[in-house]
């Protein structure tokens, strides 16, 4: 199995985080709580960001 580059780990890991920040927000939105979803959207663009930055590097 060949190893995985640090950019294709990076855009591992940001898939998981915007996958976990998405599944938060929705269970956020559907309690009602602002302060969760606000948690959630952070988590989501931290994700996206990351994205971002492994596409980039590759």
């Amino acid at each position: 199995m060949p190893e995985l580059s640090p950019a294709q780990r990076t855009a591992g890991t940001a898939r998981f985080l915007v996958a976990a920040g998405t599944l938060f927000a929705a269970e956020a939105i559907w309690r009602g709580s602002v302060a969760r979803s606000l948690m959630a959207a952070a988590l989501i663009v931290f994700g996206g960001g990351l994205l971002f930055i492994a596409k980039r590097a590759d």
